[in-house]
């Protein structure tokens, strides 16, 4: 029985330590998420990309160098770039991927964190699995998913900087000409809201949605040259 049992051990005992050495390559180095958490928790911040709500989709959305991508690419958006949301929390979601919660503010962080509390009071058994539904249509998450691994911090605090700024405006504002392409792209939209997304005033924002259109006009294909018989 001995003979047969220590080399299972050993062989366990190998086994979960080649699992712990690939976790600790993948994983995010702990001093950087601590770091992160301080630097952006419980702040607001302008998106430089949309976000799409995470209820029915697989994923959330996420950013890697190759840009942003999103659980389902048919949900509809729920934070519009330029706008301005509340980060809520910053958390190590395993192997190399941090996690984003957001809110529009943390007014309504606050009012659907209250709201997705189970109600202590019965009666009506679907009522706070509703509720706790429409909390969660009110904010999303981002996954922040790092290429290096853990034994390279330096290369992943990098790599974090780059993903952080690509999704959010950390220093500057939107150019002009972004805060115009955005009310032209959304004409449609009240002048309110637009101004309030944009920071332009009703009147440049009107000015735009009622100016003439000045794309160029598509000139029309090119007649194939005919064949010689």
């Amino acid at each position: 029985m001995r003979r047969t049992r220590r080399p299972l051990m050993v062989a366990g005992f190998l086994g979960a330590a080649a699992w712990c050495a690939t976790v600790d390559i993948r994983a995010v180095d702990h001093d950087l998420a601590k770091d992160l958490r301080e630097r952006y928790e419980g702040r607001t911040l302008r998106l430089r990309v949309d976000l799409r709500s995470a209820t029915t989709a697989s994923e959330p959305n996420r950013i890697t160098l190759d840009g942003m991508g999103y659980g389902r690419e048919t949900a509809p958006v729920l934070f519009y770039r330029l706008e301005a949301v509340w980060v809520e929390r910053v958390t190590s979601e395993g192997g190399a991927r941090l996690s984003l919660t957001i809110y529009r503010s943390q007014d309504e962080a606050l009012r659907m964190r209250a709201v997705s509390i189970p109600s202590a009071v019965t009666g009506n058994p679907a009522g706070a699995n509703t509720m706790g539904a429409y909390a969660r249509g009110g904010s999303t998450s981002v996954f922040v998913e790092l290429r290096a691994g853990k034994k390279d911090p330096e290369a992943q605090r990098r790599e974090t900087d780059a993903l952080m700024a690509s999704l959010f405006y950390l220093e500057g504002e939107p150019a002009r000409s972004d805060l115009e392409a955005f009310v032209l792209e959304h004409r449609s939209w009240s002048v309110s809201r637009l101004s309030s997304i944009t920071g332009l005033k009703p009147d440049e924002v009107r000015a735009l949605t009622t100016a003439p259109s000045t794309e160029p006009v598509a000139p029309p294909p090119a007649t194939p040259p005919a064949t010689p018989p």
